[in-house]
């Protein structure tokens, strides 16, 4: 007999036609899936393709992207990091942009630098990327696909600027050597077996980037770099017909490769007895297993077909299943891991998996694995149930119909991936329609739990298993020896086991009869809204918007939040949203919940910040009613379940045992302690705060911050509403929540930054030698919106100078940090923070550049140049931001919390934005004189 997963191999070899999926009643496994007919694909004589779609979402901007078919794995043993060196040359000077002339000009016509001027190099694939290109004039098209032009094949790898760039990279090293790094470097001989794949880390070694030749990076991009294995996809508010006549004609003279170096296909040698490698490192936080059993991946050229979809649905509708399991036994008490996730994986070209993830409590990773994988061998025994299928099968079937019905909202990033994972994966490139067709066929029609079950059985092989099991170094010595580990999956076949028993539920979640309330009084509200008063005291501000058609957003708000708490109380109400999530509400566990929600799509979440409690939620349009449910047990039903509050806080206290070796959490500990001394509400929480952690506080508090204060609430609702329908659901929901009697409003809590300048220099034990660096700058300054922008104007300008200086022309770090910020509450305060990692030997020469460059405004005011390229950007962005049912909710916020009306004239605005509000800006941060400053540096200069 045919096992399932052959029939469906089998099947995708036997090419029968392009299928007609949207009239079809059942679906071949040869068939070829529908291109969707609104993306342009083509390929031009050298051998480039292109995909070109419209977007009218993206009004007036497009995103240019050029794919490359290659990676780190063709590198030779001795080129290991030129792929990456590459991606930073391709600012560095081409034919058609001499120098920095290319970077120079995109950020004057509104363009960022990191954000939309930006690259990526994987093992397989690079792509280089334009996004939001404002489309203002038509030389700014010619320019962006005479940029792809030039990264195609002209870069100018000039040996001064590949050594200006080593530095760079250099740094970017430093910084990205951290434990996950390391560890998945060791890991990848056992993932990988002994080929390219396990020796190539993206980004090389030091020494190789200090010394390599520039002519061997030369040589590999004329080698790879060329016409037949790239594509350009460009995606946003344009005519195709145009966009294709330009680009042919723009990619004319870029000639086909002559005597093209072929790719190498690698594949992942097989192995029969289990791979087992256990790894730890010093500043490793978790103990954690990944477990692989790998399989061949469907060829390339046959991803398209029907065959290869069904297989990918079926395989993601066990991993559902499964991580549902994982998630019911994570919440019992006494389970070992804090968390298991299964998901299917694609390892290189060739090579699939499926990936068992585990996260163990505490050290106990043995016991933790063992578990995890236990109940993939009685799901292998047993399989999966009806009940378990249909509500996996109900909620994928929920998510496809709304992604269909909210096709016409997609970002414009969404589509240039569908692109990108065509050319590179050939994975299919459907229609919503088809898509949506494709799902309902295969789900309704096709998928079978008795085939579902048989796949399971003959994915969870014995053979080319590889385990990871990694761990922080002190707890080596709780470690399971590899011998007994490789042992481990053929005795788990012989141990005795039950069928796992699931839980039926079928009661509603909202059993109890809600006695409505009513809105007592309507008005006109900000912004096109309506203002409804509810005879309970909550006031209802309702904003219908067409920009996002079938989403909703909620938020619901009163002021107080942990202001209102007495300092003794402070932290154990702090874990308030974190135990109430654990919890559930009504008549449902957390489990149960999820599983009751399951076909819905619909969120909330009850939170306390330091000066409000909110309710925040988003719902399909058709989920709204569930959303209010949800809304009326928050506040009416809550749980607290005193053992989900001490897995939590037992969660945190190991968190904070192995975060003592982390550089990073030194780092903040430092900044904490310098910025807020002593205060109690600053503290980060220790052994002693979790120790005094009391559930019966946190059910108190949240009843009078949300159960007796309904009334002190604002309900904001944005999004695709019907106000007929809407009005009544409101009504009963909202307005049949009791008033309460709790007055609620915020208070001056005290907490202050310190004044003056301290400065905090601290060495430890690090296992690749970096130094961390923050300096911050506070002071008082009123809360407006003119304010924050000249902070941020003044931000984006110090950050261009940081970059310049620091990263380009000194080559001492990857990046420079800068975030400013005001605060309204208590009073009116700004923090201007500045952080960076870099080479030890730099550290004080660096910070003096920080210093520096913020006087130099001071004195002289920021370069008026750089300036305006900044309130450039801000002009772009508003035309998308305004649009965003987000930005509309937090206008709403602003005025009928504080009365004040931010939806003003934005070009005005930013023009009232000069030099000399900048400098002024600069000029009061200097004088105030409160300075921030904490370097952490290595004890133990090794990099490793």
């Amino acid at each position: 007999m045919r096992t399932i997963l052959r029939q469906i191999i089998l099947g995708i070899f036997l090419l029968v036609a392009v299928s007609s999926v949207a009239s079809a009643q059942q679906l071949n496994m040869g068939d070829i899936l529908p291109q969707d007919t609104n993306v342009r694909v083509g390929k031009l004589d050298n051998g480039m393709g292109y995909y070109l779609r419209h977007n009218a979402k993206s009004t007036g901007l497009a995103d240019f992207y050029i794919v490359y078919d290659v990676g780190s794995v063709q590198e030779e043993d001795s080129q290991n990091g030129l792929a990456h060196f590459l991606e930073h040359m391709m600012f560095n000077g081409t034919k058609h942009f001499p120098d920095d002339s290319m970077i120079r000009w995109l950020e004057s016509i509104g363009m960022q630098f990191g954000t939309n001027l930006n690259a990526a190099t994987g093992m397989e694939m690079t792509y280089y990327q334009l996004t939001q290109v404002p489309l203002k004039r038509e030389s700014i098209v010619d320019s962006m696909l005479l940029i792809l032009h030039d990264w195609s094949g002209y870069l100018a790898l000039e040996d001064k600027k590949i050594d200006k760039e080593r530095g760079v990279i250099i740094e970017e090293l430093r910084q990205r050597n951290n434990a996950q790094f390391r560890v998945g470097n060791k890991a990848a001989i056992s993932v990988f077996g002994d080929t390219r794949y396990a020796h190539r880390n993206m980004l090389g070694t030091e020494e190789f980037l200090r010394t390599f030749d520039s002519q061997m990076l030369r040589d590999f991009y004329k080698c790879w770099y060329r016409p037949d294995l790239q594509a350009v996809v460009i995606v946003g508010d344009f005519d195709v017909n145009e966009m294709e006549a330009k680009l042919k004609k723009v990619m004319a003279d870029i000639p086909v490769a002559q005597n093209p170096k072929a790719k190498e296909v690698i594949r992942i040698p097989d192995n029969v007895v289990p791979v087992v490698t256990v790894i730890t490192d010093p500043e490793q936080q978790t103990c954690n297993a990944n477990f692989y059993i790998r399989r061949a991946a469907v060829p390339k050229e046959l991803n398209n077909r029907v065959g290869a979809t069904y297989m990918n649905i079926m395989i993601n509708i066990a991993a559902a299943m499964m991580n549902t399991r994982f998630g019911e036994l994570a919440q019992q008490e006494g389970c070992p891991f804090a968390s298991a996730h299964l998901q299917n994986v694609p390892l290189t070209n060739t090579c699939d998996a499926l990936e068992l993830q585990v996260v163990a409590r505490g050290d106990a990773i043995a016991e933790a694995f063992t578990s995890a994988y236990g109940e993939l061998e009685r799901v292998r025994r047993f399989g999966f149930t009806e009940e378990e299928l249909e509500q996996v099968r109900t909620g994928i079937l929920r998510g496809g119909k709304y992604a269909y019905e909210t096709a016409g909202d997609r970002e414009t990033g969404m589509l240039v991936w569908e692109c990108i994972n065509h050319y590179v994966k050939n994975t299919p490139l459907m229609s919503p329609r088809h898509k949506w067709a494709v799902t309902q066929l295969m789900l309704m029609k096709q998928v079978t739990l008795q085939e579902v079950n048989e796949l399971v059985q003959q994915l969870i092989s014995l053979a080319n298993n590889v385990l990871v099991i990694s761990a922080p170094e002190k707890a080596k010595r709780v470690l399971p020896e590899t011998e007994i580990l490789e042992n481990f999956f053929s005795w788990v076949r012989t141990v005795e086991m039950e069928p796992y028993q699931t839980e039926k539920i079928d009661r509603p979640l909202l059993s109890e009869e809600v006695i409505s309330g009513r809105v007592i009084k309507t008005k006109k509200g900000k912004y096109g809204s309506t203002v409804w008063m509810l005879k309970n005291g909550i006031r209802v501000v309702v904003l219908p918007t067409t920009d996002t058609p079938y989403q909703i957003v909620m938020s619901g708000q009163a002021s107080g939040g942990l202001s209102m708490i007495p300092t003794e109380d402070y932290y154990s109400v702090s874990m308030l949203a974190q135990v109430v999530s654990a919890s559930g509400v009504g008549d449902f566990t957390a489990e149960q919940l999820r599983k009751v929600l399951g076909s819905k799509v619909v969120n909330i979440q009850p939170t306390i910040n330091r000066f409000s409690t909110d309710i925040n939620g988003s719902a399909a349009k058709g989920d709204v009613e569930t959303m209010l449910q949800l809304t009326y047990l928050y506040f009416t039903r809550p749980n607290f379940d005193r053992g989900r509050l001490d897995m939590v806080i037992e969660a945190n206290r190991k968190n904070l045992e192995n975060s003592v070796n982390s550089p990073d959490f030194v780092m903040t500990q430092m900044v904490n302690k310098i910025t807020y001394g002593d205060q109690q509400r600053t503290r980060i929480p220790d052994e002693q705060i979790l120790a005094g952690i009391d559930c019966g506080k946190i059910s108190s508090w949240y009843r009078n911050l949300f159960t007796d204060a309904a009334g002190n609430y604002t309900f904001y609702f944005v999004g695709d509403i019907d106000m007929e329908t809407f009005k009544p659901l409101v009504e009963k929901y909202i307005g049949g929540l009791p008033a309460g009697k709790q007055q609620l409003g915020w208070k001056d809590d005290g907490v202050r930054v310190l004044p003056g300048v301290k400065e905090e220099r601290q060495e430890i034990r690090m296992e690749t030698a970096r130094s961390m660096v923050s300096i911050g700058y506070s002071g008082g300054m009123d809360y407006t919106q003119q304010n924050m922008m000249t902070m941020g104007m003044l931000s984006a300008c110090l950050q261009s100078r940081y970059n310049q200086i620091i990263r380009e022309e000194k080559g001492g770090s990857y990046g420079v940090s800068v975030n400013g910020t005001l605060s309204r509450q208590p009073i009116g305060t700004y923090d201007l923070k500045v952080t960076f990692q870099t080479n030890p030997d730099m550290v004080e020469e660096l910070v003096r550049v920080v210093k520096d460059e913020l006087f130099q405004i001071a004195d002289k005011g920021p370069d008026p140049e750089d300036l305006n390229k900044h309130l450039e950007y801000w002009r772009k962005m508003e035309t998308q931001n305004a649009r965003n049912v987000q930005t509309r909710l937090i206008l709403l916020q602003t005025y009928y919390t504080w009365g004040e009306d931010w939806d003003v004239d934005y070009n005005k605005l930013l023009n009232s934005i000069t030099v000399e509000k900048v400098q002024e800006l600069a000029r009061k941060i200097m004088a105030d004189g409160n300075l921030k400053e904490v370097v952490v540096n290595p004890t133990t200069m090794v990099t490793r």
